[in-house]
């Protein structure tokens, strides 16, 4: 196995990203958008990210050879998820390779956890959209642990939006404490961090608490909670306006990012917060929003089709720790 960043192995990488672009397409977080050149989609919101970061050093080229067989493994150290959960982490980003061998692919995948993670690290996860079924057959094979399923649901010409309104007002840093102390108390047991045994349950906690502190001091471009007078709100939701990729794709869209709403003090809220989030990203201009809830989220999931939003995707997140 080598790694290597060098101009020749990323000019190969990018020969076999080729190869394989009709199931990269759906690594793509706005893969559901029917009015955007699928070709354009590839390139601005999956290719081009992903060689950037290689061509910067941001994340790593492993060339892996089995039976004459050449796979590239695209992998990032997340730095922060490191250092919070005192554990070398990584994300596999994508596995380039030009064949249908399943079993290839496995030992490939086996020779890049024996031989990569006795020298970088110990953990890695992974998202595999559902349509590339050979990766996830093969890190199946592997041993990789499915650890989520999630979905992508998105809402389409927002700008049409018409609803019920609801006070609402931008999080500050003094609500910080409280939502920290509502995020660690709504715990989603199907979440990645609390799914994945490798997770300390506390940290895991702990990590959505401190997500939405980073979230408020500017991390997510807005954190929206309900306005109720003499009381500290016990709800949240924050999202990204994405507005650097609006020009590249032709069409705006944004993301809503992490929730947690009291089942006690707040009933009723989460619906509320959709609502006045999508007004809010309309306002900044947005034409698309999209989602990402956890397949068993069955109350969300409900929520979403209520206000007319619709299925975009599924795909699955997979561990290893070696």
């Amino acid at each position: 196995m080598d790694i290597k960043n060098d101009v020749e192995s990323i000019r190969d990488a990018k020969v076999i990203f080729e190869k394989r672009k009709d199931k990269m397409l759906f690594y793509s977080q706005c893969n559901f958008l029917r009015n955007v050149n699928a070709s354009l989609l590839l390139d601005k919101t999956v290719f081009e990210p992903m060689f950037a970061e290689l061509e910067s050093n941001d994340s790593l080229l492993l060339k892996i050879i089995v039976e004459d067989e050449i796979h590239y493994f695209i992998v990032k150290e997340l730095k922060w998820d490191s250092e919070y959960f005192q554990l070398p982490t990584f994300k596999l980003q994508a596995i380039l390779f030009n064949h249908n061998d399943v079993h290839l692919l496995a030992e490939a995948i086996n020779v890049f956890q024996k031989i990569f993670f006795k020298e970088h690290g110990r953990y890695c996860f992974t998202f595999i959209p559902s349509e590339d079924t050979l990766v996830l057959q093969a890190l199946s094979l592997a041993k990789f642990k499915l650890i989520e399923t999630r979905l992508t649901y998105y809402g389409a010409n927002i700008s049409n939006f018409t609803s019920e309104r609801f006070d609402v007002r931008e999080a500050t840093q003094d609500d910080i404490p409280n939502l920290k102390r509502v995020a660690s108390m709504m715990v989603n047991e199907y979440d990645r961090v609390h799914a994945d045994p490798a997770i300390d349950n506390n940290l895991a906690d702990d990590f959505l608490a401190t997500y939405v502190e980073e979230s408020i001091k500017g991390f997510a471009d807005v954190v929206l909670v309900p306005n109720e007078k003499n009381t500290q709100p016990d709800a949240f939701l924050s999202a990204n306006y994405l507005k650097d990729s609006w020009g590249d794709l032709g069409c705006n869209v944004s993301q809503m990012v992490l929730s947690s709403v009291s089942n006690t003090t707040c009933k009723g809220w989460y619906k509320k917060l959709i609502i006045e989030m999508t007004h809010h990203l309309k306002d900044q201009g947005a034409d698309y929003v999209y989602f990402h809830p956890a397949s068993t989220n069955r109350a969300v999931i409900h929520t979403y089709e209520s206000l007319g939003f619709k299925f975009g995707q599924a795909g699955h997140v997979f561990s290893f720790m070696s």
